[in-house]
């Protein structure tokens, strides 16, 4: 028999007001039955099988229904939240108390019951107001997006997410409700959804040696050319970064994707589309427009700002494909289309062929698909039907095939044609139409079919891969699936058709924010928050800065951390200016016509044998040397001008700092060296001494204190027992600093990304040795 006793009842008088609560619902649902019944009939009622008479039988139980009849009342009464109330949070919404169609089915009823019991709410008359219309209303909407403009998924991120104003746009942040862990899991199992349609457009037409004259000085010159012949075909994403003019490796600007139109017959010049994050689109196109001044005078390239001109989500998780697969569906899978004559076909036959596909991660890098589609309104609302384990045979073999001999004639599509765009914008049927046409249905909830006159929505599959950090030397840091997935583009216009259809399938929204803390988790950087040296970075560490001071000021002095005791000057900001040189030459780039913040100093290294050429050197010296050298010839071989002067002191290189024990990191936190070994073994004498199944840092001292060390390591541990604080470093010992740090679903453990200097990390290469 177990010695463990029950826990002791709580003190009726020391409950708090939940604990109340909770007790007075729990005694209000009690049914209350009596031990004897006092009806003679139940008495004499003979206990005797055979049939059972209802109107004897009620009478003998009549004392139980009452009770419970009674207990039902009371239980409805003790109840002091409605029924809207009782919905999740992620489900209330405010027209919800007093517009039944807002609640669910199943709750309509009792809401309408307790509707009845409360008295009508009293109306303002509107005498001499006019109703609002419908132009009354756009009129409204066009005025609130004079100075931030709104994406077509808008009134529906509004009414579940928090909005914020930035880059110009109005765009969703995160979810109302908490959902950090929800998200991930969400990331594991199904799959999550983010609508980019603010990332701009720009297209450059002409001749394609004239583009690739203009491009090569502003983009990345250790990544492959845009001209390399992995891209020029067109059917592969590709990726790079654009720098200031003959200015790489120094001042960045931004990450950019880029894509070449497929080559056609009767086409003489070639289209290039760039993707650019809001945050630098002007600043990418200031500085193309001036790479294409300083071009040869026969250069014709025309740059068009193709801005809120697509719609772009980006989907991630493990159902992305089986998502896509349930709405996108090609038109040639209609009768109403002549397969033989479509453009699309082949490309269409793949796409199914895709259908057992388990991650777009096995597709090569970057692949491109073009489609064209049925709207997916005819077939609302879509079901992901249910994935099992088992594969046909000859699925197997024919997407084995796909894999290893991925066509190059399947990317085309017409939404390269803005005839073809606005045409599809001119014809896309209004929600209205299509339920006239549902009502002629026989059949209730029969799907609509596609028709010859329907629309067919030109879109583009892309494979979104992580080919950014494949060429960063970071296969063994960051977890590439936790980025990749696909990116449907489609024509301006087309967003809500296909949200719809995307929500009621099960996909989960991500705001901006949400996005970062997926890059965060696979361990690769985010744009703009960690790309330092460029400007959109230091404006998001400026606005972030301002609301953490903000925040520490509203505290009472008394409750608040002195940063100056504890000799932390600039804690609410990462003062990279402060680890680079600062001499009279050193002077910031300011372009005073326009008034712009200065340009940073500082610039991050990119490429694994750009960082290896740095840090495998000997002297300090050689590095400057070694680095200049293989900037230069990467600059011989595009065929620029190479540079004469770069500046190591003013480089910086990411890291990633992954805790070993408990605890995490915090944004700003400042990286040091651990230059005296007292210093070093009093810190890490935990973690080089713990066992393998030894968690507990209380019993591995008491097992060291045991052995019979030497005499330093006794009073090394003896210090860490007495949780004794290390002295504050020294300032020449700070190398670098984090710039997003938390705690790690996916590694358990706290995790934090950053950038320390060129010449710290030489010196700590020397402490190793």
């Amino acid at each position: 028999m177990s010695t463990r006793e029950k826990r002791p009842a709580p003190d009726q008088s020391n409950l708090t007001g939940r604990q109340k609560r909770r007790a007075k619902n729990s005694n209000a649902r009690k049914i209350g039955t009596p031990v004897e019944f006092t009806n003679a009939l139940a008495k004499n009622t003979p206990r005797v099988t055979g049939a059972i008479r209802a109107d004897e039988f009620t009478a003998a139980r009549i004392q139980e229904i009452n009770a419970m009849q009674t207990a039902i009342k009371n239980a409805g009464s003790a109840l002091n939240t409605l029924t809207f109330q009782a919905l999740p949070r992620d489900m209330r919404r405010r027209a919800a108390s007093h517009k039944l169609t807002r609640l669910p089915a199943h709750l309509r009823a009792k809401a309408a019951r307790e509707m009845e019991n409360s008295p009508p709410a009293k109306r303002k008359t509107r005498r001499g107001k006019r109703q609002n219309k419908d132009d009354v209303v756009s009129r409204e909407y066009l005025r609130r997006q004079k100075e931030n403009k709104w994406l077509e998924t808008h009134i529906y991120h509004t009414k579940r997410m928090h909005m914020s104003n930035i880059w110009g746009y109005r765009l969703a942040a995160r979810p109302n409700v908490k959902s950090a862990r929800s998200f991930y899991r969400a990331f594991q199992h199904t799959s999550i959804i983010h609508d980019g349609s603010y990332t701009g457009c720009l297209e450059l037409v002409g001749k394609q040696d004239d583009i690739l004259h203009v491009m090569n000085p502003v983009t990345d010159i250790t990544l492959p050319s845009l001209g390399s012949e992995r891209f020029i075909k067109g059917n592969r994403i590709g990726y790079t970064h654009i720098y200031e003019y003959l200015s790489c490796p120094g001042k960045p600007i931004c990450p950019i994707t880029f894509l070449w139109k497929p080559k056609q017959l009767k086409d003489e010049s070639q289209t290039l589309w760039l993707w650019i994050h809001p945050s630098a689109f002007d600043q990418v196109y200031q500085q193309i427009k001036i790479a294409s001044e300083k071009a040869n005078k026969d250069n014709t390239v025309v740059m068009n700002d193709l801005r809120d001109e697509f719609v772009r989500f980006d989907f991630s998780g493990a159902g992305t494909t089986a998502l896509l697969q349930a709405i996108v569906k090609p038109v040639e899978e209609s009768d109403h289309i002549d397969k033989d004559t479509s453009s699309t076909f082949k490309s269409s036959k793949i796409w199914r062929d895709l259908y057992h596909l388990r991650s777009a991660s096995s597709l090569p890098p970057g692949s491109i698909l073009g489609l064209s589609v049925q709207d997916p309104r005819l077939a609302f609302a879509q079901k992901v039907p249910k994935r099992t384990n088992s594969i046909p045979t000859e699925a197997n073999l024919r997407l084995t095939e796909l894999l290893t001999h991925w066509p190059e004639d399947i990317a085309y599509s017409d939404i390269w044609d803005k005839n073809v765009r606005k045409t599809v914008l001119e014809r896309l049927p209004s929600e209205y139409s299509l339920a006239e046409r549902r009502q002629e249905n026989l059949l209730p909830g029969t799907k609509l079919e596609f028709k010859h006159d329907d629309v067919q929505i030109p879109i583009l599959l892309v494979q979104r891969s992580s080919g950014q950090n494949n060429k960063r030397g970071q296969q063994d840091t960051c977890k590439t699936e936790l980025l990749e997935g696909w990116t449907l583009i489609l024509p301006k216009g087309c967003a809500m058709a296909f949200w719809k259809s995307f929500m009621f399938a099960g996909a989960r929204v991500a705001g901006y924010e949400d996005l970062r803390a997926l890059s965060f988790e696979s361990g690769s950087p985010s744009y703009p928050y960690d790309y330092l040296g460029s400007l959109a970075c230091e404006n998001v560490r400026d606005m972030a800065k301002h609301e953490a001071k903000n925040a520490w000021l509203r505290r009472p002095p008394a409750k608040r951390l002195n940063y100056y005791k504890l000799g932390v000057d600039r804690p609410f900001d990462a003062a990279f200016d402060s680890l680079i040189s600062t001499t009279t030459e050193d002077v910031m780039d300011i372009d005073h016509k326009n008034g712009n913040k200065p340009t940073p100093e500082f610039y991050i290294l990119h490429g694994h044998k750009t960082i290896i050429s740095v840090l495998s050197a000997k002297t300090d010296d050689e590095a400057q040397i070694s680095l200049l050298s293989y900037i230069s010839d990467l600059y011989t071989k595009r065929g620029l001008k190479p540079i004469t002067s770069l500046k190591l002191d003013n480089a910086l290189v990411q890291v990633r700092l992954e805790f070993f024990d408990r605890g995490r990191p915090e944004a700003n936190a400042m990286i040091y060296l651990v230059t005296d070994n007292t210093e070093y073994n009093t810190q890490t004498v935990y973690i080089r001494n713990r066992e393998p199944g030894l968690k507990n840092k209380k019993k591995l001292l008491e097992n060291l204190k045991e052995d019979d060390a030497e005499e330093e390591e006794d009073t090394t541990i003896m210090a860490l027992d007495r949780n004794e604080k290390p002295k504050f470093p020294p300032s020449n010992d700070l190398i670098g600093y984090l710039t997003t740090a938390n705690f790690s679903f996916d590694a358990g453990r706290g995790i934090g990304l950053g950038a320390c200097t060129v010449l710290g990390l030489r010196r700590l290469q020397q402490l190793d040795t």
